[in-house]
């Protein structure tokens, strides 16, 4: 089974038990395949300029190091992709990569495991599209175009390609928010807030909880 952040934890079958479909929720997740491992589906239609994309599922004690790895198959110049699930991301300007990465890693443990946060890197011209983000559900999406560049940091990571993989958010699951976890954790929204700041993003100031 995925190691989930510990702001996620698969509900027991008694808090299930309101669900009119309980029996058949309980049948599918005795089957479910959520274990470390990437889908990968190619770009057919090529609407967009991109070859590939890969969803990825990493024990969380890892993701930020495959985050980084990702991080360095796109360009030096990006745009920074966040903000609060379900109410829209912000997408910065091109900015120098290592400013971005030296931002995020401020917030770090927020952003691996609060299940409010979403990010990630964009790079997009006509010729090509890269883009790496972090779900609300901790798991990985990239799209890319040097295949078997992705595929050799995949095994580098002992990630292997998994047939019929699944992730943690097709299934019912209990979300903890991570500062009734650890106290000394910055809200979401001030995380947003300092981001903002950082990047010089203007718009109405979300309600922080400063520290």
């Amino acid at each position: 089974m995925l190691a989930l952040p510990i702001t996620i934890r698969i509900p027991t079958d008694q808090e299930l038990d309101h669900r009119p479909d309980i029996d058949e929720i309980l049948h599918k997740r005795r089957k479910a395949n959520i274990r470390e491992g990437y889908k990968l589906e190619f770009n057919e239609a090529r609407r967009l300029p991109f070859r590939f994309q890969a969803t990825i599922n990493i024990d969380n004690g890892r993701l930020w190091q495959l985050f980084l790895a990702l991080a360095a198959t796109l360009p030096q110049k990006v745009s920074c992709v966040y903000g609060l699930y379900e109410e829209g991301s912000e997408t910065t300007a091109l900015l120098q990569k290592d400013f971005v990465l030296n931002q995020l890693e401020k917030y770090r443990e927020e952003l691996s495991q609060e299940c409010q946060l979403e990010f990630g890197l964009l790079f997009q011209t006509k010729e090509v599209l890269i883009e790496l983000g972090v779900s609300e559900s901790k798991y990985i999406r990239y799209w890319g175009v040097e295949l078997e560049r992705f595929r050799l940091l995949m095994q580098s990571f002992h990630l292997p390609p998994v047939e019929g993989l699944e992730f943690i958010d097709e299934y019912p699951k209990i979300v903890t928010p991570l500062r009734e976890l650890i106290p000394t954790a910055k809200a979401p929204e001030t995380v947003v807030y300092y981001l903002d700041q950082a990047f010089h993003i203007d718009r109405r100031p979300p309600d922080v909880f400063f520290d």
